[in-house]
């Protein structure tokens, strides 16, 4: 069995099922098709693969 690839929550927060992740916390997504979504929508990044400083919201 393949190994799953952990996600960083990277924007707001997650609910899944009873459990909730928030920003910085680890996510493993049920499924491929869920972790595309949320990675399309900018909510999640692979683990190790942050978008950089510069690319990311500051609130200017």
């Amino acid at each position: 069995m393949a190994a799953k690839i952990e996600y960083v929550v990277i924007d707001g927060c997650i609910q899944d099922g009873a459990k909730v992740v928030r920003k910085g916390e680890v996510y493993v997504p049920p499924s491929k098709e869920l972790a595309e979504e949320l990675i399309d929508e900018g909510k999640i990044a692979p683990r190790g693969k942050l978008p950089a400083k510069d690319e990311q919201d500051d609130g200017d």
